[in-house]
């Protein structure tokens, strides 16, 4: 038997054999394909095509299975899917305002959804800020950020952007307007 993956499906093809089998595709044990083709030789092939891969495929066991007598068990072959997945949200979490200049505040930024876990950054302006803390529970990555803003910061956006690490591009982001007041 042979099972290969190319860009939108997967195909099938079980060593020749007598009678000749039939060739089916089950995703979590339901029947999805059964229509299968005689090629060359004594080769049959089933290419499942599916096109529109979603969120909710994620952990899907895809079984291809060749049966040619009910006298014998089918033969198969499956995979489990695996997803890289983009976050689904990200927000700041409790945004103080307005902020006293030269205080300490801790801000957190949740991002749910991404697989794997999202890398949190923070940014000031277009400015890095890297004094923060990650907690990963489940599907939810937690970042808190120690941040002591000056009069200077007075309007500036603090954005918490969250990225599948495996995959460039898979982000979101939010920002908040800062006001930063003298005490």
């Amino acid at each position: 038997m042979l099972l290969s993956a190319w860009r939108q499906g997967l195909a099938f093809l079980p060593k020749p054999c007598r009678p000749q089998p039939s060739v089916k595709w089950l995703i979590n044990g339901i029947l999805v394909d059964e229509q299968y083709e005689h090629n060359s030789g004594d080769v049959i092939e089933n290419r499942l095509l599916w096109p529109a891969i979603q969120r909710s495929d994620l952990n899907s066991i895809f079984t291809c299975q060749a049966t040619n007598t009910l006298l014998v068990e089918p033969k198969e072959s499956s995979f489990v899917l695996d997803l890289h997945l983009k976050p689904l949200s990200v927000k700041i979490m409790n945004p103080q305002t307005p902020l006293v200049a030269d205080r300490r505040y801790e801000i957190s930024c949740e991002s749910v959804g991404s697989r794997p876990n999202a890398i949190i950054t923070w940014y000031k302006g277009k400015r890095q800020l890297r004094r923060a803390k990650e907690e990963i529970l489940n599907n939810t990555t937690l970042s808190e950020l120690s941040f002591v803003p000056t009069t200077e910061d007075d309007g500036k956006q603090i954005t918490c952007r969250a990225e599948n690490p495996n995959v460039t591009g898979l982000f979101l982001e939010t920002s908040w307007k800062i006001e930063v007041v003298c005490e």
